[in-house]
């Protein structure tokens, strides 16, 4: 090729110039690549020579390999980048285009080019490898003589090891002979010196065990006493009889601790402790009942109100295997039976019913045959478990067993006392809020257990390693190493005693700032408990308030950004008596509402430190006019009537009224008081105080000053009052709609069936079938009064369980008998947790107290005044009724419904409205709608209208007067009034339009019939009515409300007069 491309060209420039042969000239190009060698020193061609600076033929050794190459300079790599690599044109891309040939040696160039850069950066590291190749060598000849030295001189140091070692022999075979002699020497100093503090403790063990065996027979004498008699009674009556027993053994001579605690003395501290991890209370009373369960001769009939002691036998015999049951479960015998044979605890409950199949079991009846211990029940012999134990149970505190029931069994009371409440408050409040102090105390508790049983089996330990010892004591390490465990046993219990002080000390101090809300929790429930002395209705269970109590320490929503303890229990303290409030005034009468609420007030009262007890003045305050004014001469102040001066001079007698006649007569602004419309809200200040009194204190006052002067505002005054002491939203609960919703799903639980009690013509259903289609629930509704009906509740209440819907039956209250049945069923079946049951009632007293305490009462009544009454006995009249013919049917409804309010409204100012309350009802008024019917039906023979005069007044006027209505009223006065609003409204001119139903209505205006026949206009004449009318519109005078004020203002107080109410008053 004579003339190449130039890319040609360029590529083997390069490739000359990389095998030293560097020229430009195309011939001389050609001479090279012609030669023999030109591929093969190619090939042979090494990178590691691009290193050297000039161009020779040198020998590398590369391990064992022998190469000859060409070593190109570092110049030749510079021309090679300068010339070639920053050509563009140099690249394999256009070579290869150029040339087939000459392209993959432009790629073998660069790549040759490239590697030499590297080789000439690790060269320097090369370099060093050498070196240190080469000091290596050095050092290995150096270690190798080194070596031998020490090699020479172990050999030395094994002589003298060997020289060495007799002689350690030596002296090691006189030092044990040494320590031999010393160890007898401490061994029997320490014996000595352990055997003598031991000594002095037991001595005072000794002496403590003669001090016990000297009151032996007192202590079992009193503790035996305790478990069989006592257990029957509360709290202060087993103290009573305790002290009573002492008396006796004391005057026999008989010797007793006079600082036995029957506790500790019948259990020890690991019992107790497992107890209260089973969910028995910690409190004296629970204790003592748990120690009675245990040490029984007679088995145990306890009597358990409140479940805890059922929930605590079911917890402490689970492992057991314990059977719950009750005679009217199906299978009561055959548990019965399955518990005889195979000694599995048995717990009968609701023994009110009791069944006599048990007395065999209960006496004891046995008898042995061939090794065998049997029973006989029934008609059967049953083998009997030594094992078996049964345990008799009621909720109901009020029954009487027979005595013949009461010889064979041992009585243990669960009903709870005030301080054994109080106790279970405080324990839970601290668990809650103090969970550190709590754990200490149970800490304490658990090792004061432990270390006294540790001290028991270390000197069992003790006496046996002195009994087992062999040879010389001195020679045996055992009995001092006991020793020594026991001293320091025995010392590290004798620290933790002086601990317990110091722990006990601080548990009492916590426990000091919580003993308000503890009180206040006893005082609560045990108020509640006495509301039924008001009212039959007002049953409430102890799980019911401990309900309230859990749902303040653990689920109050204000505690949750309050860390400080002393603002936390303000809290809880404020929210108990608030949630009290809330959850027992739903099911209260609207009358009651705020006696309750005082109630609360005062026990606030007793538990605020900043505040006096003012005991006098409530004492004044509830019977006050109790005070006899014999000797005393009663002022004559001019705009006083005499009652009022009476009770003006009673009031003095407090210290701080002591000036108030003189006051009263001073003021001349008080008469004016005195006539106000609202005296309770500028009371005069008429009392004498040695300090300025707090709000608090002034509305003490101002209470007794209202009673005194004016008692018809008593009520509003006791209002402000409780708003005053626990806060102006305190009552606010009752004039809220009921929130059953939430009721139901938070706060009643499955098995809690829920009350829906109303008076007389109100139901309640509605809102239950309303609250079930508003959340999508499957309903189902009975009514009772009925077999098919009782039948038929039982299978669905037997499916909802398992289910998970709701259940409602309604009027209960006809059926009292089988609500008892059905009460006890509630309490022992295990609901799906979606089920609830509601019960629809009127307010009655013979619904069982057991179902009223386990379920949630709410209680409903319609609101008072006229207005509320016609619309209610208009919605309780079936429209199509009303609107039959003939059209005159719709007015003389009117007219009844016009009556019925105003006898029914007049009901609530007895004595003055009638005489007596009189049960006037739905019942009468159905009557009544009856025989109107009849009597218009029969007149009016289909007739479309009749003529007023054509309708059988006489008849009508008679029937209701001598036996619908009147046939309730035994007073002649009352007939008398009864007769003449009959005249006065059933009569022909009662179709003028110009009739008037009531005259000189709040002085001035005339009530007058409403036109028209149709229900519809007389339903939006009464929508038209105001919401509350004056006494005027009944026919009474002006003052009756004031009347009715007064009367209800002494009322509602009477009922917390009575003793139960008196430790909280």
């Amino acid at each position: 090729m004579a003339n190449p491309p130039a890319a040609v060209k360029l590529a083997l420039e390069s490739i000359c110039l990389l095998l030293g042969e560097e020229t430009n000239d195309w011939k001389k190009i050609r001479q090279v690549i012609i030669r023999d060698n030109f591929i093969s020193s190619i090939v042979n061609f090494v990178s590691e020579d691009m290193r050297y600076s000039h161009p020779s033929y040198i020998f590398l050794s590369v391990g064992f390999v022998l190469t000859l190459f060409i070593r190109p300079s570092d110049s030749i790599r510079e021309k090679m980048k300068k010339n070639y690599m920053s050509n563009p044109s140099y690249n394999y891309e256009q070579v290869n285009r150029a040339s087939l040939a000459c392209g993959p040696m432009v790629k073998w160039a660069i790549a040759q080019l490239n590697y030499a850069d590297m080789l000439k950066r690790v060269e320097p590291l090369r370099n060093e490898l050498q070196k240190l190749e080469d000091d290596a060598k050095d050092n290995k000849t150096k270690a190798e003589e080194v070596e031998q030295m020490i090699r020479d001189l172990e050999a030395s140091i094994a002589r003298y090891k060997e020289e060495y070692a007799v002689l350690i022999s030596e002296a090691q075979a006189i030092k044990a002979d040494l320590a031999a002699v010393e160890a007898k020497v401490n061994r029997s100093t320490a014996l000595l010196k352990s055997l003598s503090a031991e000594r002095e403790r037991w001595e005072k063990t000794s002496e403590t065990f003669k001090n016990q065996m000297s009151t032996i027979a007192g202590d079992c004498l009193l503790s035996a006493a305790f478990i069989a008699y006592a257990g029957y009674f509360d709290q202060q009556m087993r103290q009573n009889l305790f002290t009573t027993w002492s008396h006796h053994l004391q005057q026999a001579n008989v010797q007793f601790r006079t600082d036995i605690a029957r506790t500790e003395y019948l259990s020890n501290a690991d019992e107790r402790l497992r107890w209260q991890a089973n969910s028995l209370p910690a409190d004296d009373l629970c204790t003592e009942n748990a120690i009675m369960l245990k040490r029984f001769n007679r088995y145990p009939l306890i009597i358990d109100p409140s479940g805890q002691a059922t929930e605590f036998i079911m917890n402490e015999y689970k492992d057991k295997k314990i059977t719950r049951t009750s005679f009217l479960d199906d299978a009561f015998r055959k548990n019965l039976e399955s518990a005889l044979r195979f000694g599995n605890p048995l717990l009968v409950q609701d023994v009110e019913s009791y069944d006599p199949i048990l007395n065999p079991v209960l006496n004891r009846e046995v008898r042995r045959t061939g090794g065998r211990v049997l029973i006989t029940l029934g008609d059967q012999d049953i083998d009997l478990s030594p094992s078996f134990v049964i345990f008799l149970s009621t909720r109901d505190p009020t029954v009487e067993f027979p005595p013949d029931l009461c010889s064979r069994v041992t009585f243990v009371n669960f009903t709870v006392t005030r301080s054994s409440l109080q106790s279970q408050c405080l324990n839970e409040v601290l668990k809650a809020e103090r969970p550190d102090v709590d754990e200490k105390r149970s800490d304490l508790l658990k090792l004061q257990g432990e270390f006294q049983l540790r001290l028991r089996q270390l000197e069992k330990s003790l006496l046996q390693a002195l009994n087992e010892v062999k040879g010389r004591i001195l020679d045996d390490d055992t009995i001092i190493t006991t020793l020594e465990n026991l001293k320091k046993e025995a010392a590290e219990v004798t620290r933790k005693v002086e601990e317990t002080d110091i722990v006990m000390q601080e548990v009492e101090t916590v426990s000091q700032q919580y003993l308000s809300l503890s009180t206040a929790c006893s005082s609560i429930y045990f108020t509640m408990e006495a509301l039924n002395q008001m009212h039959f209705l007002y049953q409430y269970s102890l799980q019911f308030f401990l309900d309230i109590y859990h749902t303040v320490l653990y689920e109050n929503s204000n505690l949750k950004s309050i860390s400080d303890h002393t603002q936390r229990l303000s809290v809880i303290t404020k929210d108990l008596f608030q949630v009290a409030f809330n959850r027992v005034a739903r099911g209260m009468l609207h009358q009651d509402h705020i006696t309750f609420a005082m109630l609360l007030t005062r026990i606030n009262l007793k538990g605020l430190t900043s505040e006096p007890s003012f005991d006098a003045e409530f004492q004044h305050f509830l019977r006050g006019k109790e005070i006899v004014l014999s000797g005393t001469t009663v002022p004559k102040v001019k705009g006083l009537t005499g009652e009022q001066s009476e009770a003006m001079v009673r009031l003095s007698r407090l210290p701080a009224f002591k000036d108030l006649v003189a006051k009263v007569q001073a003021d001349e602004q008080f008469f004016m008081w005195i006539e106000s419309n609202s005296p309770e809200l500028s009371v005069p200040y008429l009392w004498t105080e040695e300090k300025t009194s707090t709000p608090i204190g002034q509305a003490v006052h101002q209470l007794l000053l209202i009673q005194a002067f004016r008692p018809d505002r008593l009520l509003a005054m006791s209002h402000i009052f409780v708003s005053k002491v626990m806060g102006e939203n305190f009552m606010a609960i009752i004039e809220q709609p009921l929130d059953l919703a939430n009721i139901v799903d938070s706060e009643v639980k499955p098995g809690t069936p829920v009350l829906m009690c109303s008076v007389p013509g109100y139901d309640a259903s509605g809102l239950v079938r309303d609250l079930a289609a508003e959340q999508n629930k499957h309903i189902t509704s009975i009514s009772i009064g009925s077999a098919e009906g009782f039948n038929k509740a039982d299978r669905d209440i037997n499916t909802a369980v398992k289910s998970g819907r709701w259940v409602m039956l309604e009027n209960v209250h006809l059926a009292p008998g089988w609500l008892m049945q059905l009460e006890k069923k509630l309490h022992s079946m295990q609901p799906h947790a979606s089920f609830r049951l509601f019960l629809t009632m009127e307010i009655n007293p013979k619904v069982p107290v057991n179902l009223l305490r386990a379920g949630r009462i709410f209680v409903f009544e319609p609101p008072p005044g006229m207005k509320a009454n016609m619309l209610r006995t208009f919605s309780s009249i079936p429209v199509a009724r009303m609107c039959k013919s003939p059209n005159e049917r719709a007015r003389l409804y009117f007219l009844l419904a016009w009556f019925h309010a105003v006898i029914q409204e007049r009901l609530r100012y007895a004595p003055l409205g009638w005489s007596k309350k009189y049960e006037f009802g739905e019942s009468d008024l159905r009557s009544a709608c009856d025989t109107v019917d009849t009597w218009l039906d029969d007149t009016a023979k289909g007739r479309q209208n009749i003529s007023p005069d054509k309708i059988p007044w006489a008849a009508l006027k008679t029937l209701m007067a001598q036996s619908i209505y009147g046939g309730r009223i035994d007073n002649e006065f009352d007939q008398r009034l009864l007769n003449t609003f009959l005249e006065r409204l059933f009569t022909t001119s009662s179709f003028d339009s110009e009739f008037k139903l009531a005259l000189k209505v709040d002085g001035h205006k005339d009530i007058k019939m409403p036109d028209g026949i149709r229900r519809e206009e007389f339903i939006h004449w009464v929508e038209m009515l105001p919401d509350t009318q004056t006494p005027s519109w009944l026919g009474l005078p002006s003052n009756a409300e004031k009347v009715l004020l007064t009367t209800q203002g002494t009322s509602v107080y009477r009922p917390v007069m009575k003793p139960v109410f008196t430790p909280e008053l």
